[in-house]
């Protein structure tokens, strides 16, 4: 068997990072699969834990993407609101 002998990415820093400053009902899930990586490895499934990995690597931009377009609809409306209050003016 030609197994792949590299330890995946596991994201544990990226995940923890968007869970507090991201969205963290999405980055839960990020750290959990995150933490999964380095356990999986280590028992000898490596597809398992590319799988984790992977799955840890897209909660973790879904935090990030999400966050985003909360803010950029927060900010839109701040600003609507204040254009609107100086033009009334």
């Amino acid at each position: 068997m030609n197994e792949i002998t590299n330890r995946p990415n596991n994201y544990l820093v990226l995940s923890i990072l968007s869970t507090i400053f991201c969205c963290w009902p999405l980055g839960i899930p990020a750290i959990i699969y995150a933490s999964k990586v380095n356990t999986k490895f280590a028992e000898g499934d490596y597809k398992g834990a590319q799988i984790a990995s992977n799955k840890a690597k897209s909660w973790t931009i879904w935090s990030a993407v999400v966050a985003f377009v909360i803010w950029a609809i927060y900010f839109g409306f701040v600003g609507f609101a204040l254009f609107a209050g100086l033009s009334t003016r």
